[in-house]
């Protein structure tokens, strides 16, 4: 009940302030960045962990409450990604979050395969498309990535092969 009410005083204060959704959600994407991707490992039966690096500069614990996405090789879909629980980025801080990933197969040769290039770390020719919606103090932002080329996107994000 006290946290309620915590949450309650600060979500007031910060309209007095001057602070809308929209500037909390403004300052919330400019404050918070993925700063490199530090590990890709999976199976096809057990699903996927992608480390990310994320950087918060922000006062805010952001919860990432869904993502979901496909991964497509050569240009077939192959597979589903969702995330598995809500992920909560701690505030002021460079962290290293594991996203657990739930996988459903639409393609399991195209899989096979797609799991042997991701662990040989030759990101040629996949390609994903996702949607994720992140949460703030009762502030929901939605984003999408349009299919688009895997390597530019770890290539963006700094991610290099181990």
């Amino acid at each position: 009940m006290k946290r309620l009410q915590l949450i309650l005083i600060a979500t007031i204060a910060l309209f007095a302030a001057g602070c809308s959704p929209k500037k909390i959600v403004n300052q919330m994407q400019e404050n918070i960045s993925v700063v490199g991707i530090e590990n890709i490992t999976g199976s096809i039966s057990g699903g996927w962990v992608i480390t990310l690096r994320i950087e918060n500069n922000t006062g805010y614990e952001p919860t990432l409450q869904a993502a979901e996405g496909d991964i497509y090789l050569d240009n077939t879909l192959t597979a589903h990604a969702s995330l598995m629980a809500p992920i909560t980025l701690p505030k002021k801080s460079l962290s290293s979050l594991d996203i657990p990933l739930e996988l459903k197969i639409h393609n399991p040769i195209k899989a096979l395969a797609l799991v042997l290039r991701v662990s040989e770390r030759n990101f040629d020719k996949i390609e994903l498309s996702c949607n994720a919606t992140i949460e703030m103090m009762g502030i929901k932002k939605s984003f999408t990535l349009d299919k688009s080329p895997a390597k530019n996107l770890l290539d963006k994000l700094g991610y290099t092969a181990k």
